[in-house]
Order: structure tokens, then sequence, then C-alpha cells
């Protein structure tokens, strides 16, 4: 919830020329659902590796949701949205029943959802690795979090899903996660989805939020579990933003060793 609107058309315009200077990068933008349709059409001619997401959406297509937002009301703007957001599960309480409502819907309306799980304190697994990952299976952990958002989800389909995983103590903190630390949570991550679905997930993707900027984009993004990054701050300021799509393409250009 930030920016005017004139402020998010300016920010969206210098978003759109970066990525026509970026490669092997697909850059996804989230503005306010208000300000999605006015960006959408200032940004027509925008390359075909920059797309819109909304930041939430509701399990229904219609009906007395006040407030809601209708993935029918941006089709043929939105290919992504945001679900379960750490904000929307601590803030408006959202359970992950209500998320693998929503997670479904996205999928049946064509809608690549990016499901966002994350833990409130940081997992000690340079020591106790096997009974952290033990912890992260029960009520409350990560991968049971996954699990539960992911319930409603039919098998085949398992490929057309995200994963951001955001630890939630570093979301906005500016205490970020190792890339070592991040990687490993991505791969543990990815080995349950594998166990879970076999070679349907091999196409699922698991990205990285939580203090996010140009100086340690690089660190995540050389990892090979770390498939992509969900910006916060950082993508407000169209400089900062900028820095990262470069670093991030260069990275999977390979350019960056």
């Amino acid at each position: 919830m930030n920016l005017t609107l004139a402020e998010a058309i300016i920010l969206g315009g210098q978003i759109e020329k970066t990525a026509e200077s970026v490669k092997h990068l697909e850059i996804v933008i989230a503005p306010p659902s208000v300000f999605i349709y006015p960006i959408f059409e200032r940004l027509k001619a925008r390359p075909d590796n920059l797309h819109f997401a909304l930041q939430n959406s509701m399990w229904d297509d219609e009906g007395a949701y006040t407030g809601e937002i209708s993935l029918s009301m941006v089709r043929g703007v939105c290919r992504y949205a945001i679900i379960g957001h750490s904000e929307r599960r601590k803030i408006f309480k959202e359970e992950s029943r209500e998320i693998a409502k929503k997670v479904l819907f996205a999928l049946s309306k064509k809608i690549t959802p990016i499901v966002c799980v994350g833990e409130q304190q940081r997992f000690h697994l340079e020591d106790h690795y096997q009974s952290e990952v033990a912890r992260m299976k029960k009520d409350g952990g990560i991968l049971q979090e996954i699990k539960d958002s992911l319930q409603l989800v039919p098998e085949k389909e398992i490929g057309r899903v995200i994963i951001s995983y955001e630890p939630i103590w570093a979301i906005g903190t500016g205490n970020a996660a190792s890339g070592a630390y991040a990687a490993a949570i991505c791969h543990i991550i990815k080995q349950q989805m594998e166990a879970d679905y076999g070679n349907r997930a091999d196409d699922l993707r698991v990205l990285y939020g939580g203090s996010v900027d140009s100086a340690n984009c690089r660190e995540f993004m050389m990892q090979p579990s770390i498939d992509g990054l969900l910006v916060g701050g950082a993508s407000l300021k169209s400089s900062e933003f900028a820095k990262i799509c470069q670093i991030s393409s260069e990275v999977k250009s390979g350019k960056l060793v």
C-alpha cells in the first residue's frame, strides 16, 4: 500500500525501461489493485518479459465479498496473483484453508499463484538439521504450511505453482537471510515437493523474499535452489530495482560467476 497513482505510473514506466534492457529474466509487478488498469494502459507496448500480478485475490468470481478483487476483473491483464503473503496471514488472519481455495481458483482461471510461506524465527540448520526439518513438518512449520496451502491443487497442476519462501523475521527488517541459509530452505522445500509429487514438481519454482536489495540479490540468485526473488521495499525505488534486475539477468545469463 504505497505511492499515489501518478507516482505508480512513473515507476511503472521506469520498470518498463528496465525490462527492455535485460534478458533471461521475467519481471512481474504487483501494483495496488486500483492502479493496475491505469498502469497496464500506459504500458501496453511493454516487452514480453514484463507481466502483472495481483497482491491478493478471492476464491470466487463474484458475490457479496465487499472489498475483495475477483480474478475475472483482471482477465487479460494479470498473469499472476500473490496469495498468502505473511502480512495477509498475520494482519488479516488468513488461514491456509482459505489460501488453498484461492490457489485452486487461480489455477482454474489460468492465473499463476505465487504462494508465500515462511517461519517466524530462524531455523538452526547448522547444528540441528534433521530435527529442524522435522519441525518444519509439524503444525506451524513451513512444510506443513505448504502442504495445507496446496491441499486442493490437483497433482497434475502442481508444476504451475510458484512458492515464495519469505522468512518473516527478515521481511522489512533489513536483516535478510544469508544466501546459504535461504538456499538450504528452498532446497528442503523442493525436496519435499519432489517427495510429495514426484516429477510433476519438476517445473515448480521457488523464490526467495525478505529484505532483498541490490547488495544481496547476487548472493541469492547464484543459488541453484532459488529460481527468483520476491522484492518488497526495494521495488519502490526504480534505480534500486533496476540494479536488482540487471544483476539477476547477468547471473541467469552466466556472466556473473
